[in-house]
């Protein structure tokens, strides 16, 4: 592996090459610095190590010419002190945003990257703040989950104003898909088309609070890649699985955790276990990979789909994330990002997979088929 890191700041250059378990370093073109390890463990901790040493002083990775899986972009962001890294991405266009809290709270900052990784525009939002989650929509706004209130925040205006509950409610759901965002008021969950700008769908429900101590209380909703879907825990023991065109609603039981829908929206998996969205019957897995039965909630366990793409990570901590067509059953590629300490956030946007990780990285790959 060849890597070369430029600072457009001062234009230096700064390489790294790893050669079996030996490293190799240069700055700008001086003397070149050989470290060996005794692992293939140590070369990458001792490398990942060396990288966010330059990262840090603000070197920037970047290689537009990327194959299927490979970096992008590798630049340091900044510390999340939250630990959420929450990410707003969308598989319409190539620019996303991550929004971090800076030191005890005194800001939290929103960045906006192009598809090349650049940072485009940087926002302050305001101090004592805390955004759980956040959903890019078709008309110029994020809908943030801050502290469990959500607001919508503006991309033309930079403006922040409240949207749909009220302050500390504790329970709220955000998700998007496409044109199409779903929330929780705290007396109704919507589903609305911005593309539109209609109400797509409407229920009244009563989240109920956990006994479990993960969570304040059951509240969790999603909508299905291809929109003709949502689904929505309010209780314990079930996940409501609906039509978004006929309403018609099925429930299945909910026997673990990590929910997600196969990209055909055909089934919607839980615990592991698979389940006919129109019916609510179980089934066997559509997937070419297997999914891992009896993760804990403390397990990492992502999904995420663009069309036939579906990036997996089905480990705990810094476990790669594996990349499937599964129109063509075939891997893809193994994204194996250096800078993950224990966990990770990614989003697809249009042509890539952002990564958000808690080492206070964001790493760009290449998913342009």
């Amino acid at each position: 592996m060849k890597k070369t890191f430029l600072n457009p700041t001062t234009n230096k250059q700064w390489r790294i090459e790893i050669d079996g378990h030996t490293i190799r370093t240069c700055l700008n073109g001086g003397r070149v610095k050989e470290t060996l390890c005794d692992s293939a463990y140590q070369v990458k901790s001792k490398a990942a190590s060396a990288m966010m040493s330059q990262m840090r002083k603000g070197f920037v990775y970047q290689n537009p010419d990327a194959a299927v899986g490979q970096a992008r972009c590798h630049r340091f962001v900044g510390k999340d002190s939250n630990g959420f890294m929450p990410l707003a991405a969308t598989f319409t266009r190539d620019d996303f945003f991550l929004t971090r809290v800076v030191g005890d709270f005194e800001d939290e900052t929103l960045y906006h990257f192009d598809g090349s990784g650049e940072i485009l525009e940087t926002v302050s939002l305001g101090a004592k703040r805390m955004t759980y989650e956040q959903v890019l929509c078709p008309n110029d706004t994020l809908l943030l989950n801050n502290s469990y209130l959500l607001e919508q925040f503006s991309l033309r205006t930079h403006e922040i104003t409240p949207f749909a509950n009220k302050k500390n409610s504790m329970k709220t759901m955000l998700d998007a898909s496409g044109d199409l965002a779903l929330w929780y008021t705290g007396e109704e969950i919507v589903v609305f088309d911005f593309g539109s700008n209609t109400e797509v769908w409407r229920e009244t429900v009563k989240c109920k609070k956990s006994k479990n101590p993960n969570f304040a209380y059951y509240c969790f909703g999603m909508l299905s890649p291809r929109q003709s879907k949502a689904a929505y825990r309010v209780t314990e023991g079930e996940y409501v699985l609906v039509d978004l065109k006929s309403a018609q609603k099925v429930v299945i039981p909910n026997e673990g955790w990590h929910p997600f829908f196969s990209p055909d929206d055909q089934c919607f998996s839980v615990g592991g276990k698979f389940y006919m969205t129109q019916t609510g019957e179980e089934t066997t897995t559509p997937l070419p990979f297997p999914v891992r039965h009896g993760l804990s909630f403390s397990d990492t366990c992502i999904v995420r789909t663009r069309g036939s793409l579906m990036a997996v990570q089905q480990d705990r901590g810094s476990s790669p994330i594996e990349l499937w067509d599964t129109s063509s059953g075939q891997l893809l590629a193994t994204i194996d990002d250096p800078f993950v300490v224990r966990q990770v956030n990614f989003a697809f946007t249009k042509s890539g997979l952002v990564l958000h990780t808690d080492y206070g990285a964001m790493s760009l790959y290449s998913c342009d088929l």
